[in-house]
């Protein structure tokens, strides 16, 4: 599991949270906030929800290529998908 260290502004897995503070938990008071989802990608940011949960931002071009692929996948050409997605 992952989760957000607001005083890094990254992410902390929790086998770190373990090694690091005995624990796989959220640690709000030393800035380590639970996620309300877990990416499969790198955050290019982080909002905060305002109710102790943030939300990893994925990048434009990680969602157009995630969008480009699904589209290929799905039987469209590549400039098809493309012209889709224009």
């Amino acid at each position: 599991m992952k989760y957000y260290n607001s005083k890094n502004n990254n992410l902390i897995d929790s086998s770190d949270l373990i090694a690091m503070y005995g624990t796989d938990s959220a640690i709000p008071e030393l800035g380590i906030y639970s996620l309300s989802v877990q990416p499969n990608y790198v955050p290019v940011g982080f909002n905060d929800l305002g109710n102790g949960t943030w939300y990893p931002v994925e990048s434009y071009d990680s969602m157009r290529t995630k969008s480009l692929n699904a589209l290929v996948a799905s039987g469209m050409t590549s400039e098809e998908a493309l012209e889709v997605l224009s």
